[in-house]
């Protein structure tokens, strides 16, 4: 089975919660500003770019209090909703768009995609998709969410 995430963006947790209360798949996240993804995790897969993009330690990235903290789930407990790091949305909004190519050969270099990870050219697309979220939410004063779902 394929796990989707939803990456959004939500005025706040109670805005952000509402994306998984909707009864399929294809509805999560409807209304929202937001990149359906599979295979890259926001627990394994994004503390990784957060270090590459804003330089932080992996331990100060691994400490950051809502950095994949829960927010809600759909009542079947199939789809779940997580907030996202303000500094890594902050990171990822800053990001310069000529920085792009080198972020993502490094991150696809990463332990966390030995392997079977996508090639840095994949992931040079989803992080100028994930960074123009990140300036998009920042302009209208949202923050950054997941929502993982089967």
């Amino acid at each position: 089975m394929t796990i989707h995430y939803g990456y959004y963006a939500a005025t706040d947790d109670a805005h952000a919660a509402a994306a998984v209360e909707h009864g399929t798949l294809e509805e999560m996240g409807a209304g929202y500003d937001q990149l359906v993804l599979t295979g890259l995790d926001p627990e394994i897969h994004m503390p990784v770019l957060d270090t590459l993009i804003s330089g932080r330690s992996a331990e100060a990235v691994q400490a950051d209090p809502p950095y994949g903290g829960f927010v809600n789930s759909s009542d079947d407990g199939r789809t779940v909703c997580h907030s996202l790091a303000d500094a890594f949305g902050d990171a990822l909004a800053g990001l310069a768009p000529g920085a792009v190519r080198d972020v993502a050969a490094g991150w696809a270099a990463a332990e966390v995609f030995r392997d079977n990870g996508p090639d840095a050219d994949v992931l040079a697309q989803v992080l100028t998709e994930l960074a123009g979220l990140a300036r998009d939410a920042a302009g209208r004063g949202e923050r950054l969410y997941c929502w993982t779902g089967m």
